[in-house]
């Protein structure tokens, strides 16, 4: 794969000159994930940077034993794990990939020596990673206040407040224990004497019934999708 070529199609490196895209693209390596791979766990030592060549990620966060909420969903050109590059924190989320994705990533130490080396490119791309993490403070902020609105109750399980998703007609995907995956607007909520069911109005305008027994995960999400492309 021609590394400097790709890096020209991406907007994020759009501030680049021929030179500086060579001294980016020779740091740079490539990497390939299946469909529903992830590329980091959160809590995990990171210490790279990907950016989406092809394909969808999934950054998500996991709220209770059973349900993650989706952060945001990043497209050719989305950047994610750049506070590895900066920091030597742990990984604040999870990535996964929703397709078969290429990725390309640059290590800690290889920025480093980029900066070092060539302090203009470094700077140009440290400018590019501020507007971007400025970007997603906000939206974790937002984040946030949904969480309190949503709210979580505890009645021996943690558990979502369902009146709320369904309030806000809040796409759902649901993965059940037979290894199958439901997605579509949460309807109703209703609690009987066999536990919790979940009705879902799916894309084809279909109307499922899911007793919560039979639910291994729930992901939920209300952030608008973010290429982090300008």
């Amino acid at each position: 794969m021609d590394i400097k070529k790709s890096l020209k199609d991406l907007s994020v490196f759009s501030s680049l000159n021929d030179d500086e895209m060579q001294a980016v693209a020779d740091i740079c390596k490539t990497r390939t994930i299946a469909a529903n791979e992830l590329v980091f766990e959160y809590g995990a030592q990171g210490d790279d940077l990907f950016i989406v060549l092809k394909g969808c990620i999934k950054i998500y966060t996991q709220i209770t034993e059973n349900v993650n909420k989706t952060l945001i969903t990043l497209r050719e050109g989305g950047l994610f794990g750049e506070l590895a590059v900066i920091s030597e924190d742990y990984r604040s989320a999870s990535a996964m990939a929703l397709e078969n994705t290429e990725l390309i990533s640059i290590t800690r130490d290889n920025f480093e020596k980029l900066l070092e080396d060539n302090p203009a490119v470094g700077k140009k791309i440290l400018n590019v990673f501020i507007r971007i993490i400025a970007n997603r403070l906000k939206n974790t902020t937002e984040l946030y206040k949904q969480a309190v609105d949503w709210g979580l109750s505890i009645s021996g399980i943690l558990e979502l407040n369902y009146s709320q998703l369904i309030n806000q007609r809040s796409q759902i995907s649901i993965d059940l224990n037979s290894g199958k995956n439901v997605s579509g607007i949460l309807l109703k909520a209703d609690k009987n004497d066999t536990g919790l069911e979940l009705l879902l109005q799916t894309e084809k305008e279909k109307l499922v019934m899911i007793p919560y027994g039979a639910i291994s995960a729930i992901s939920f999400d209300q952030v608008k999708t973010d290429t982090e492309q300008e």
